[in-house]
C-alpha cells in the first residue's frame, strides 16, 4: 500500500510538469509520449489530424526517432537516449502511427527487413528500402491497399521495392486522382523513391510521409525535413501541392516516384461521435474498435500500474499543459523573384500559455487541468477539478493578475464529480470583454493545505520579427570601381516559413547592382509583388536573398556587389521581410516597420547614402 501511494505521488507530480506519459490502449499496448507531446495535450486527442498536429514544429534530426518508451533516440543507435526532441521523416511517421493505430511498435518491429535484401553488405545497399519496410511494417495487420491513379489493385504484401514504386511524383493529374480516392477514417503512408549514384546503391526509398484526409477540402500531408522540421500542408490547395512539389521536384534523371498505402484506422470516439469510421473496401469486415486511449503520467512501471488500478475507464487520469497548435498549413513561399505583398490582417486571437506549475502536497484522488479559456469569446479563465475520493473537499483559490488579487472559496463533491470555476466571474467580479493580457498565478488550497500553483499568461501568439542587424557599406567609392555591401539580418521572433533580404538602388546611373551572394539580381522589368498591387514590373534592378524557412534567432547575410557610376551621392535601399506566423495572419512583417522612404514595391526601407567620387 505504501509503495502504491509513493508511486501515485510521483506520477501526479510528473503529470503536472508534463515529463512522461503513457496511453493504455484497448489492445493492452502502452503508448509512451515524451514531454513535448504530453505538453501539447495528446491525452485528449482523438481526431487523427489533431494527434498528428501535436508533433508539429519538432526539430529535424538525422536518423531521429522515438523508441517504444517515449525516449528520443536514433534508429541506428537506440541505446543512446537524447535529451532534446528531434525526428526525421521516419521517426515522425512511426510516432504518429503508434497513436493512430494504438500499437506500440518497437523500433525493431518498425524497421524489420521484410525481403531480407538490405542490411550490412546487401547487394542493393544497406538501407535502400528502409522507407518501404517502415510503411509496410506499420500497416501490417490493418486493412490496407495501394492507392494508384488507375484505381487498380496491386499486390502489396510481397512488394520488393523495385517493381512497385507507385506513380511519378511530378505528375499533377495522377496526384489529383489519388487525392480524390482518399477518405476520412483512413491514413495514407507514402514512400518516395529515386535512382541514385550513391556508391553501392541503385535505388533508395529515402523519404516517407503521412497523409490524413479530414473532409472534401483537406488532405493534410505531414513530414519532417531538414529545412522545415515537422510541418504539414493541405494537398487539396494549390499552395500546399506547390510547396510539396518545390520540396521534392525531380532533378534531371532522378525519376522520383511515390508509393501510397491506405490503411483503415480503428474507430476513435469523441464527444461529437465517431471521428474515424472503420469502414472497409471490397467487402472486407470492419476492425474491432478499440476504446479511447487512457493517459497517465509515468516514469516507472510501478507508477503506471498503480495509476492504472485507480483510473476510470476511457478517461484521462491526469492532464497536461496545453499549448496552441497551428490548424492549417502555412502557404507556400512566393517564387524567388517575388516579395510577399503586405496584406491587412485581423487582430490575432489570444492564447493561454502555461509557464510553470508547482505541487506542494499530493492529493492522489484529485485531478486538475491547467487553466484554459472558459468560452470562445475568451471572457474568462476555466479552472477545472475532479474528486475521485469519497469525501467532500474545501477548495480555496487565490489568483493574482493584471486586475489584482481575487479569491474564491467553494466545495468539491466526491464520487468523481467535477467543479468548474471561472475567473473572474466566480471570484465576484463581472467580466468586461476578453480577459486582460498579462501574467497570472492561480494558487489552490485543499482543506486549508497548499495543493498546487500554476503560472500562466494570456497573450497574443508569438510573431515573427525580422531585424536588420548590420549593413557594412563604404561611405565613399571611386567612380567605375566595384565594391561590396554586406547585410546581416535575423528573425528575432517566432520561426517563419519564408522571408528575404532585399537591396535596391533607385538610380542605377550612380549605383549599379552587379551580383548577390547568396541571392540573385532581378533585372529591370522583372515581375514582382508589391504592397498595393499583385504584380508590378521593376523599374530598377533589385538584389534579393530568399529564405524558405527562417528559424528563431537565425541570422542570414547577403553580399551585394555594386559598380560605382557617375560622381555624386546616391541612396541605397535595404530592407528585410518575413511572413507572419499566426494562423489567422497573412501579413508580412517588415524591418523597418515604417519609414519616410519606400522602394519600388512600396515597402519601407533603410536608406544608406554612398558618395561616388
Amino acid at each position: 500500500m505504501k509503495k502504491t501511494i509513493i508511486c501515485v505521488k510521483i506520477a501526479f507530480v510528473l503529470a503536472l510538469w508534463g515529463l512522461v506519459c503513457v496511453v493504455q490502449s484497448a489492445a493492452a499496448d502502452s503508448l509512451y509520449a515524451p514531454e513535448v507531446l504530453w505538453a501539447r495535450d495528446i491525452v485528449h486527442k482523438t481526431d487523427p489530424a489533431a494527434i498528428a498536429d501535436t508533433h508539429l514544429g519538432i526539430p529535424y534530426r538525422d536518423d531521429g526517432t522515438l523508441d517504444e518508451k517515449g525516449n528520443f533516440t536514433t534508429f541506428s543507435r537506440p541505446d543512446v537516449i537524447l535529451p532534446t526532441p528531434g525526428l526525421n521523416c521516419s521517426g515522425l511517421v512511426l510516432s504518429v502511427s503508434r497513436f493512430l493505430f494504438g500499437r506500440n511498435f518497437t523500433l525493431a518491429e518498425a524497421v524489420r527487413d521484410r525481403q531480407g535484401n538490405s542490411g550490412p553488405g546487401a547487394r542493393l545497399g544497406q538501407d535502400w528500402d528502409f522507407g518501404l519496410d517502415l510503411v509496410l511494417n506499420i500497416t501490417e495487420g490493418a486493412h490496407r491497399k495501394v492507392i494508384m491513379p488507375d484505381g487498380k489493385d496491386y499486390p502489396l504484401d510481397n512488394a520488393d521495392g523495385m517493381t512497385l514504386r507507385g506513380f511519378d511524383f511530378d505528375d499533377g493529374s495522377a496526384w489529383q486522382q489519388v487525392l480524390e480516392r482518399m477518405k476520412p477514417g483512413r491514413v495514407y503512408l507514402g514512400t518516395i523513391s529515386k535512382p541514385t549514384r550513391r556508391p553501392g546503391y541503385k535505388l533508395m526509398h529515402y523519404h516517407v510521409v503521412l497523409m490524413i484526409p479530414e473532409d472534401n477540402d483537406k488532405v493534410w500531408l505531414y513530414h519532417a525535413t531538414r529545412r522545415s522540421s515537422v510541418h504539414k500542408m493541405n494537398l487539396k490547395t494549390r499552395q500546399g501541392m506547390s510547396r510539396l512539389m518545390a520540396q521534392f521536384r525531380n532533378q534531371r534523371g532522378e525519376e522520383k516516384r511515390i508509393l501510397i498505402v491506405e490503411a483503415v484506422l480503428p474507430s476513435m470516439k469523441s464527444s461529437a461521435g465517431t471521428v474515424a469510421d472503420a469502414g472497409t473496401d471490397s467487402g472486407s469486415a470492419p476492425e474491432t474498435s478499440p476504446e479511447q486511449p487512457r493517459l497517465a503520467a509515468n516514469s516507472t512501471v510501478d507508477a503506471v500500474e498503480s495509476l492504472g488500478s485507480r483510473g476510470k475507464k476511457n478517461e484521462p487520469l491526469r492532464t497536461a499543459p496545453r499549448v496552441p497548435l497551428p490548424d492549417q498549413e502555412r502557404p507556400d513561399p512566393y517564387p524567388p523573384a517575388h516579395t510577399a505583398a503586405a496584406q491587412q490582417s485581423t487582430e490575432p486571437d489570444l492564447v493561454v500559455n502555461h509557464l510553470s506549475g508547482t505541487v506542494y502536497k499530493s492529493f492522489p484522488e484529485l485531478v486538475t487541468h491547467i487553466p484554459t479559456f472558459a468560452d470562445q469569446a475568451k471572457t474568462g479563465i476555466k479552472l477545472w477539478f475532479r474528486n475521485e475520493g469519497d469525501n467532500v473537499r474545501r477548495v480555496e483559490i487565490l489568483t493574482r493578475g493584471p486586475e489584482g488579487e481575487l479569491a474564491y472559496q467553494g466545495r468539491l463533491p466526491g464520487g468523481g464529480k467535477e467543479l468548474l470555476v471561472v475567473y473572474p466571474r466566480d471570484f465576484g467580479r463581472n467580466s468586461a470583454g476578453t480577459v486582460k493580457q498579462g501574467r497570472y498565478v492561480a494558487q489552490v488550497k485543499i482543506d486549508g493545505a497548499d495543493w498546487c500553483a500554476n503560472l500562466f499568461e494570456v497573450a497574443q501568439p508569438r510573431e515573427s520579427m525580422p531585424r536588420i542587424v548590420t549593413v557594412q557599406a563604404p561611405q565613399t567609392v571611386p567612380a567605375g570601381k566595384n565594391f561590396t555591401v554586406k547585410i546581416v539580418a535575423e528573425n528575432a521572433g517566432a520561426e517563419s516559413d519564408y522571408g528575404g533580404i532585399t537591396v535596391s538602388a533607385p538610380d542605377p546611373n550612380g549605383l549599379k547592382l552587379v551580383a548577390a551572394k547568396p541571392g540573385r539580381i532581378y533585372p529591370r522589368g522583372s515581375t514582382v509583388l508589391a504592397v498595393t498591387s499583385d504584380r508590378i514590373k521593376t523599374k530598377v534592378p533589385m538584389a534579393e536573398r530568399w529564405i524558405e524557412l527562417w528559424g528563431e534567432k537565425k541570422p542570414y547575410d547577403m553580399e551585394v556587389q555594386i559598380q560605382a557610376g557617375s560622381p555624386g551621392t546616391y541612396p541605397l535601399y535595404v530592407r528585410c521581410a518575413l511572413r507572419g506566423v499566426n494562423v489567422k495572419s497573412n501579413v508580412v512583417q517588415m524591418d523597418p516597420k515604417s519609414a519616410d522612404t519606400v522602394d519600388q514595391q512600396g515597402f519601407p526601407v533603410y536608406v544608406h547614402t554612398i558618395t561616388v567620387r
